[in-house]
């Protein structure tokens, strides 16, 4: 059965906030442990597994650490399966290499088994503290496989995965076209019809209040480096801690709750984006980028991490899926701006500069906006390769798996119909993950 998360802020109590940073104050040391003796076998010319390692733990937490009986068994198991997985998206270069985690520098959370916590209506049962208020009810009916209660800023969240039923996961589209996205700077996207789809832009409307915060802090940080006799320009001595104050929380806070409501208005805005265009469209073109190329750009970091392109490209994949919209992933080299999208024309301006926002065909004469003529050649290139003829109604295939980008697409009238009756009925079979190709 497919997996939806929800995630649900909590109401806790003063004494169940403590508990959750125990809790994951626990897991971060437990991961630490495990981290550190992964590293020392290693090092010796062993295969360390995360397995293995938690059986001494184990062995000795009880003993050398008694307070773990004070925090429930899942946060300080669970790490070693966190840690088993990071080194193996490092080792298929998908992520950094783990590192240790310190505190108040990574974000806490501890895991909870599907086991170990029941929900009803608009509260939590989670071990060791009972019943937490909910700040809603779950959205999805179905079976929990497992949740996190994880920290952002000075707010606390439930984080559950539910398995749903097909009927839940996928959904009905509205509309049968084909679309072209063209993503940028200015805004976040240039649909093949002309429109503009223009960004919240809440990062530099927060910018002003972000820098008087970070200047809060400094001085805080300086006034605790006078009070423990070191010279506010002077870098503090290695192993040396500041001393904290409530003022000094206070503006940490502040930052963090401007940092988080911007990370909300902008997964907000980038959700209903995405959701709208699978909802509307039986197949879309969209280019690729390389992300990380661009934010080695100091010119461009700011504001591509602003527009949020990589999580606007994971979620287009989600609700393709979930639509059954076809996504077609142009190449990097696609001249999507360059080529002429006039039917019949075809001519390639090799000149094209970035700072060019319009052009005119040598060859037909005709005017292009740079964004809407790049669009236009992604829409085509989605009628070419999801649709053979554009004015023909898609075929009636099976769409399911993930991410397909085989020329296959379904009807919107099938949409509804389980994956696997179709399949049945239709004698087809399904089409491995593996023939997927990735948005980027």
């Amino acid at each position: 059965m497919p997996t939806l998360a929800h995630k649900i802020r909590l109401d806790p109590t003063p004494d169940q906030i403590r508990f959750f940073k125990q809790a994951a104050g626990t897991a971060r040391f437990v991961w630490n442990w495990a981290l550190a003796e992964w590293n020392r076998q290693y090092e010796a010319g062993q295969k360390p597994q995360g397995s293995a390692l938690k059986k001494p733990f184990n062995a000795i937490k009880y003993q050398q650490f008694p307070w773990l009986h004070n925090v429930h068994r899942d946060a300080h198991a669970q790490p070693f399966a966190d840690l088993t997985d990071a080194w193996h998206r490092f080792f298929a270069g998908q992520n950094d290499r783990p590192v240790f985690k310190k505190k108040r520098k990574t974000s806490d959370s501890f895991y909870v088994a599907n086991d170990k916590c029941q929900i009803a209506e608009r509260r939590v049962k989670l071990p060791k503290i009972g019943w937490v208020r909910l700040r809603e009810s779950l959205r999805f009916p179905g079976t929990i496989l497992g949740a996190r209660v994880v920290r952002e800023a000075d707010q606390w969240f439930f984080a559950g995965q539910v398995s749903v039923p097909d009927s839940i996961y996928y959904r009905t589209r509205t509309g049968n076209g084909l679309e072209g996205v063209d993503v940028g700077i200015k805004t976040v996207a240039t649909l093949s019809t002309g429109d503009k789809i223009a960004g919240p832009n809440a990062p530099r409307r927060a910018l002003r209040r972000l820098k008087i915060g970070q200047r809060a802090i400094t001085r805080k940080m300086q006034a605790a480096k006078v009070r423990i006799g070191v010279a506010p320009q002077d870098p503090l001595p290695k192993g040396t801690r500041l001393p904290r104050s409530r003022n000094g929380d206070k503006a940490t806070n502040h930052v963090a709750r401007t940092h988080l409501r911007v990370a909300n208005l902008r997964r907000d805005f980038l959700h209903k984006t995405s959701t709208d265009l699978c909802r509307k469209n039986q197949a879309i073109g969209i280019e690729t980028l390389s992300v990380r190329g661009m934010m080695a750009n100091h010119r461009l970091a700011r504001s591509v991490a602003d527009q949020g392109f990589w999580q606007f490209f994971t979620m287009l994949k989600y609700q393709a899926e979930r639509y059954g919209t076809q996504l077609v992933p142009a190449d990097h080299w696609f001249p999507s701006s360059k080529l002429c999208s006039t039917p019949g024309c075809g001519y390639l301006k090799k000149d094209l500069t970035l700072k060019d926002r319009e052009w005119t065909c040598p060859s037909c004469g005709t005017w292009h906006d740079r964004d809407v003529n790049a669009a236009q050649n992604l829409a085509r290139l989605a009628t070419e390769t999801a649709l053979p003829v554009a004015t023909q109604p898609a075929r009636d295939v099976p769409v399911r798996s993930k991410g397909r980008t085989d020329g296959k697409v379904t009807p919107v009238r099938h949409e509804a119909t389980p994956a696997g009756s179709r399949l049945a009925a239709s004698g087809q079979e399904e089409v491995e993950a593996h023939d997927c190709a990735p948005i980027l």
